[in-house]
């Protein structure tokens, strides 16, 4: 039960903070400074979302006693989990490639673009087969009057997150959007 608390409240988190960075990428230009706070951010609790899942996999695969009794998912989630990994590594891998860089040009925007798009689809197809049951356990969970490890997982993992969104703040190169540039348009006759 653990686990799923853990990666239901790191999977809420997630997805709250997604919708404010999607947000935050359509306005890219005023909104610079908050997307990549939000980007850094999100990568502890990323992590603590990948490593609880994988946990759970590599249990169920390797037949401990409670994974297993719990059962496989069905097929969906099954396929959509590699898919749904690399699409978050990618985005996120690209997006701090792109802060270091100081631009939004080049192939590096590319990759982000394409998997920041392929992170959303996948992300909804995540949320139509996971979202209540991450509800009823996070709920479930905070009703407890005791913290329990999970809860104290995810509540470090908040405060790196504050705290790598404030640097990454802080320590955001000089801004060079054409560092790389864009693509030559047409030559005119």
């Amino acid at each position: 039960m653990g686990n799923l608390i853990l990666t239901s409240h790191a999977g809420l988190i997630i997805m709250f903070a997604l919708v404010l960075l999607y947000l935050s990428g359509l306005a890219f230009t005023p909104l610079r400074p908050v997307h990549f706070a939000l980007g850094f951010a999100l990568i502890p609790i990323l992590a603590v979302k990948l490593a609880s899942t994988a946990w759970r996999a590599i249990g169920y695969y390797f037949r401990r006693g409670g994974y297993r009794a719990a059962g496989a998912p069905w097929l969906l989630p099954r396929l959509i989990a590699v898919p749904l990994a690399v699409a978050a590594v990618l985005a996120t891998t690209s997006g701090v490639v792109l802060w270091a860089q100081g631009t939004d040009h080049g192939t590096w925007a590319a990759i982000h673009t394409d998997s920041v798009i392929a992170l959303g689809i996948v992300v909804l197809v995540h949320l139509g087969v996971y979202l209540r049951k991450a509800l009823r356990a996070s709920a479930q969970s905070l009703a407890a009057t005791a913290v329990n490890r999970p809860e104290r997982v995810i509540v470090w993992a908040l405060l790196l997150a504050l705290a790598a969104g404030a640097v990454a703040t802080g320590l955001e190169p000089t801004w060079n959007p054409s560092a790389s540039p864009a693509p030559a348009a047409a030559a005119q006759p």
